[in-house]
């Protein structure tokens, strides 16, 4: 090693030179990343499956483009950085190395854990790629670090450096979660897996310069890291492996953004391979199918001399499908069994012990140490799709019965036609996320000939007894599934439309009733009226009253309402017994023309309500003869701080009924449920809930279709469009304040797509825990 080139002065200055060489060479690779990030964010927005997805997909795109110039000006920024403390500090980094590296352990996160995750995936790609370059760097690099060993993590624009570098500039980026997972994803394929060639730019001016013109070396690996690329390589070579991974034979990154669908069953496979090559005694398999759940760690573990054909592989899962079921617990057992027991809490066990069973006999007579890798993992992946559907809180534990029962001709579709993972229109994938979706909202535990079950049992047992290999079989069931689905919501429609009319009838009579007692109790307040009069109004008037507020479209300001009115304080005024003669003589002046009125009256309103006119008005006359010849000599029974008498038949219905009003003293609402209620207010018709009433009772998916403005009582229909349940405005939120209620998200994305992400996050943690240990 030569003195002169140690110089603190010749090291900055040959840093610099570097720094500009890696600038020079990063600027263009970024530049394409970011033309290429409008090409991939419009990709996955024309293949989301929502109006919300889209919406997000095209927003992150205006984001990246608009905060482009931060992001690159904080990203060339934390470069420098690098450059600047190695040049500077380079004695004391050596010296402090060791602690100041040092890994530490802290909670993350869901996102940051992805992030880091993504990261580390991201630098142990690129370090690899360019392994050969990188020893020499860190060896040329030593000289100028005062002779002391560096590591990967300190090579100024290595790519540790250069993936930490954008990770700080990537907190300009006020975008969702998945979305920031997109851009690192096009920075690891258009920066990231390009910086070979830099490297050995950057060798070269560092030997130019004199560092160890003579250098030697030999690449140096970690002994499990060789493995594993040993294993890649191997894995590479053998000619089922190209099958099982589309996303990687989809072509080279500048060919164009991958699909999102290939992109993330390529990283579930990959996660999948490193998980298992890194278990032992078949870890893999284990974790990712459940109970002895696959063959992936033999299988990955060493070079295949002589792997079993596909066929043998869906012979063998033919033998499955149309033998004899595995035993497991059947639909109508589950409906059996009460919520809250024993009995209860082990049906999800039950049903995945089965599925873990059928996987089981799968390799029965079957040598699993030939099960090529990428077969074995595509049967782990289908058993934890079907696992990931048994935890769904959606689907009711009925329909998870039902659908578990076609894990074995999914398995054989996912061996035969990978593309049921990545495509979210073939025509398996398309059918499992339908049923799935229509067995949450359509199936009933209470009743399993109501609703869409019949039609999903007939769909799977089609799927059981008739896929050999025609995948156009699921095509035919799907649109055979979806018309019988469309009968069903249209009957549901119309009936929930009946219903919300009864409803609203309901509540308008509710809402007549009121006016009309109101108006009758306004005309006899201050009076003293008998009490004959007083039912002859709350039965007969009260009826009339009623229905002039529901028939007229100005219901109180019209004719017939201004003439019940007047009739009503006729009768009242005339009934009245009179205390001095001089009242007697003017009710005696006013009584002819008032009864004509009268008579003409009940002949006039005749239609609004049926009544013997007759007998009403022999009564009125009575009672007005004897106000006229007979001064009042004490109070009447009846004083004017009764309540008119009224009809049975006109009350609003029972206790529960949406329209009824309610005069209860309201208790002191504490803020759980203040809360509650403010969460209703926000809460649009349509929405979906889960309502629990106690721990005995099966959860009940309801609709919130109507609400009382008269009693503020909310009312639900099931998926058929009938009346559930009734609630009130405080004990709704009191449920929902406990968990009894809760509102279902129906913008969740597809089933299929939702329990590959999950599974993906599941492996991104086995990983995580493995790279600790």
């Amino acid at each position: 090693m030569q003195a002169t080139p140690n110089s603190q002065a010749w090291a900055t200055t040959l840093l610099d030179e570097c720094h500009k060489l890696v600038r020079s060479y990063i600027s263009p690779h970024l530049q394409k990343m970011f033309d290429n990030s409008n090409i991939a964010f419009l990709d996955f927005a024309e293949k989301a499956q929502s109006s919300a997805s889209q919406i997000q997909f095209m927003e992150a795109l205006t984001v990246i483009q608009k905060s482009r110039l931060q992001v690159e000006e904080v990203f060339y920024r934390e470069v420098s950085s690098s450059f600047a403390r190695f040049g500077k500090d380079a004695l004391q980094r050596s010296d402090d190395s060791d602690s100041t590296q040092e890994s530490t352990l802290s909670l993350l996160s869901k996102e940051e854990t992805d992030i880091e995750v993504a990261i580390k995936t991201m630098t142990d790609s690129a370090t690899h790629g360019a392994s050969k370059e990188l020893s020499a760097l860190r060896q040329r690099l030593a000289v100028l670090n005062q002779g002391r060993k560096i590591k990967y993590e300190e090579i100024p624009a290595g790519p540790h450096c250069l993936a930490k570098a954008f990770n700080e500039a990537a907190k300009e980026l006020v975008l969702e979660h998945e979305t920031v997972l997109i851009v690192y994803m096009l920075f690891d394929k258009f920066v990231l897996s390009k910086l070979a060639p830099m490297y050995h730019k950057y060798n070269e001016r560092l030997l130019k310069a004199g560092v160890l013109p003579n250098l030697k070396y030999e690449v140096q690996k970690h002994p499990h890291k060789a493995s594993k690329s040993q294993a890649r390589a191997r894995r590479k070579s053998d000619g089922q492996q190209s099958q099982a991974t589309p996303a990687a034979a989809a072509g080279p990154v500048d060919a164009g953004p991958m699909s999102l669908g290939d992109e993330l069953f390529g990283n579930i496979m990959n996660l999948m391979s490193r998980h298992s090559g890194a278990s032992a005694g078949g870890a893999a398999g284990g974790g990712a199918g459940g109970q002895g759940g696959g063959a992936s760690a033999d299988s990955g573990s060493s070079t295949i001399s002589n792997p079993l054909p596909q066929t043998a592989i869906v012979t063998a899962i033919d033998r499955v499908q149309q033998g004899a079921p595995v035993e497991g617990i059947t639909a109508e057992q589950v409906v059996t069994i009460q919520p809250g027991t024993v009995e209860h809490e082990e049906i999800i066990p039950n049903i995945a012990q089965r599925l873990s069973a059928e996987r089981k006999k799968l390799f029965t007579g079957m040598d699993r140490r030939r099960v090529p890798a990428a077969d074995a993992q595509v049967i782990d992946l289908v058993g934890m799709i079907f696992e990931h559907m048994l935890k769904d809180e959606d689907l009711p534990n009925v329909a998870k019965a039902e659908l578990s029962r076609l894990h074995t001709p999914y398995l054989k579709v996912a061996i035969v036609d990978k593309r049921f993972f990545t495509d979210k229109t073939h025509p398996a994938h398309e059918l499992l996320n339908t049923l799935a979706n229509a067995a949450a909202r359509w199936v009933f535990e209470d009743d399993l000939e109501r609703g869409i079950f019949p039609a999903l049992r007939t769909t799977v047992q089609r799927v059981i007894t008739e896929f050999v290999n025609n995948i156009e079989l699921f095509s035919e069931l799907l649109g055979s599934f979806n018309r019988s689905l469309n009968e069903l919501i249209d009957r549901a429609n119309a009936i929930e439309e009946r219903t919300k009319q009864a409803a609203a009838g309901k509540e308008k009579l509710g809402l007549a009733r009121n006016h009309a007692a109101e108006a009758i109790e306004t005309a006899v307040a201050g009076h003293k009226v008998p009490a004959a009069i007083r039912k002859l109004l709350g039965e007969v008037w009260l009826d009339k009253l009623m229905f002039i507020y529901l028939r007229e479209p100005e219901a109180e300001n019209s004719p017939s309402w201004q003439l019940a009115l007047q009739t009503i304080e006729d009768i009242i005024w005339s009934v009245e017994r009179r205390t001095s003669e001089e009242e007697q003589a003017e009710l005696l002046a006013k009584l002819p023309m008032l009864r004509t009125r009268v008579e003409q009256a009940f002949i006039d309103l005749e239609s609004y309500g049926s009544s013997d006119t007759e007998t009403h008005l022999k009564e009125i006359r009575s009672l007005q003869d004897e106000a006229v010849y007979q001064l009042a000599e004490e109070e009447p029974a009846v004083t004017e701080t009764e309540e008119p008498a009224t009809s049975d038949e006109t009350q609003a219905g029972t206790d529960d009924d949406v329209g009824e009003e309610t005069v209860e003293e309201e208790p002191e609402l504490s803020s759980e449920v203040r809360v509650g209620i403010e969460m209703l207010k926000e809460i649009a018709f349509g929405t979906w809930f889960y309502i629990q009433e106690t721990k005995k009772s099966h959860p009940v998916r309801v609709k919130l279709s109507w609400y009382s403005k008269v009693s503020g009582n909310y009312m639900f229909v099931d998926s058929m469009g009938v009346k559930s349940t009734v609630w009130k405005q405080t004990d709704l939120a009191a449920m929902l304040a406990d968990g009894r209620a809760r509102v279902i998200d129906e913008t969740k994305m597809p089933f299929v797509k939702r329990a590959l992400l999950a599974i993906r996050q599941l492996l991104i943690g086995d990983q995580m825990l493995s790279d600790i240990e």
